[in-house]
């Protein structure tokens, strides 16, 4: 059980809770823009005799990827800076290294950004986004997004 941290104003729609190791972020819809009917169910089922390959955990890649409407980029960043002032973060970093060189450069398509790198558990509800990073990694999150904000912004500008 995490800790519920009060968001700011700038952090939109977005929630924090933090956890003696990590943080997870979470994206709740407003209410007037959820779904009213459910995706059709495909008629066809998945066989309970399929196989699954042996994860091998020593070489299965911790990398996947953190999206988010573009919209969101400040609120993101805002949602990040909280974390970044708590003094349970505060507290575990203080103890550790941080693990850097894990977060690839931020991307744009269709409206979303999407960064690779080494997202802890993500999930998309009808309702919610959530992701969990680990402290570790969120600074190293922090300072690539507030890069690409800032080019955004650059390039924004010699328009």
């Amino acid at each position: 059980m995490g800790v519920l941290l009060k968001p700011t104003s700038q952090m939109g729609h977005w929630a924090v809770e933090i956890f003696t190791d990590s943080a997870r972020l979470r994206r709740t819809a407003p209410a007037d823009t959820a779904p009213t009917t459910r995706a059709p169910r495909s008629a066809r089922a998945v066989p309970d005799d399929v196989t699954l390959p042996q994860l091998d955990v020593e070489k299965a890649s911790a990398e996947c990827r953190f999206g988010f409407e573009i919209i969101d980029l400040e609120p993101v960043i805002a949602t990040l800076d909280q974390v970044l002032g708590d003094a349970l973060y505060c507290d575990f970093i203080g103890r550790v290294n941080s693990d850097l060189g894990r977060w690839s450069h931020p991307q744009t398509e269709d409206g979303w950004v999407t960064i690779a790198g080494p997202v802890v558990e993500a999930a998309t509800r009808v309702h919610d986004r959530t992701v969990e990073l680990r402290y570790v990694h969120i600074a190293e999150l922090h300072q690539a997004l507030i890069d690409f904000a800032d080019t955004r912004a650059a390039d924004d500008a010699s328009w």
